[in-house]
């Protein structure tokens, strides 16, 4: 309580008062507003008494509190630089305004009779989870990944290995998706020391999966590709390091035997591009330990010798 009187009052410095106390908590209270809607409440009638009350408390009676307190700190200011600082507080809160008036417009247009939709809180995992299948051979020996590596592949590959004890390997035929559902795969299979097979395509974040198979097996016609990591996002994060994620990669890919001079190309093709190796320098380079014959289950697959 006193800290909200000392706010209130103007006894804050003007600096935490703007940047703490105004700024920061109306960003925190900006990103909070969509709590009272779908799908965190299916409702429309609890929503708009939620969306309302919401309103009155944060945008209202916090808003107030918010403002006063930053008021009467700038009032406090002296010297030269005191009208720069009023400057910057009366702007910070009519941007504040502005927001908090967008976001109130918003969520009541959102709950408008002819735009409120009752949103399946579990459509965004049942859609991710059409974006890949997993299913155990007949012989309960591999686990096949098709599609992309989506959010939360990792998890139910754990499951189903913890259902099928008797898994040895992991087939995979993939055109990539998400580096850290390649990479959660990849430290699963390593952990668990299953073999990895490809008979068709495995490309991008696939490929890590696939070295992470303690033995790696290939098939006449499979391919392996590899290219730069990519953003994708219509906007950019500027804390969001590509190299560094595709550093952890080369990392992850020499503890697994992988040959220098393969890393140095690895991720050298244009994320618009791909690079397909031949599956001699594969096995040369300790990507591939063994080629083998025409997709099969179990220990009845042929294997080819090879030479690295």
């Amino acid at each position: 309580m006193r800290y909200i009187r000392d706010h209130w009052q103007g006894k804050h410095a003007l600096i935490y008062a703007l940047f703490i106390n105004l700024i920061g908590l109306r960003a925190l209270i900006l990103l909070a507003d969509r709590f009272t809607l779908p799908p965190f409440i299916p409702d429309r009638t609890d929503a708009l008494i939620a969306t309302t009350l919401f309103i009155i408390l944060c945008h209202g009676v916090v808003f107030a509190w918010q403002v006063v307190g930053v008021l009467r700190s700038t009032g406090q200011q002296t010297g030269i630089l005191a009208g720069i600082w009023a400057g910057g507080a009366y702007g910070a809160i009519g941007l504040c305004l502005v927001f908090t008036l967008l976001s109130i417009a918003s969520a009541y247009r959102s709950l408008a009779p002819d735009r409120f939709e009752i949103v399946n809180p579990f459509a965004l995992e049942e859609a991710r989870a059409r974006q890949y299948a997993l299913t155990v051979s007949p012989d309960n020996k591999r686990i096949h990944i098709v599609g992309t590596f989506a959010l939360g592949m990792t998890e139910k590959l754990t499951a189903m290995l913890d259902q099928n004890p008797s898994v040895t390997g992991i087939e995979l035929r993939s055109d990539g998706g998400h580096v850290y559902e390649g990479r959660g795969v990849a430290y699963l299979i390593r952990k668990r020391k299953l073999d990895t097979y490809v008979f068709g395509t495995c490309k991008s974040a696939c490929t890590t999966a696939f070295i992470g198979g303690a033995k790696r097996h290939l098939g006449p016609n499979a391919r392996l590709g590899f290219h730069q990591y990519k953003l994708e996002m219509q906007f950019p994060i500027p804390l969001y390091d590509l190299k560094g994620e595709q550093e952890k990669e080369i990392k992850f890919y020499r503890q697994q035997g992988i040959s220098d001079a393969f890393l140095a190309q690895v991720f050298h093709a244009p994320h618009s591009g791909i690079w397909f190796p031949s599956t001699d320098a594969l096995v040369r380079s300790g990507v591939v330990d063994e080629v083998v014959g025409d997709r099969q289950e179990g220990e009845n697959t042929k294997a080819f010798p090879t030479t690295r």
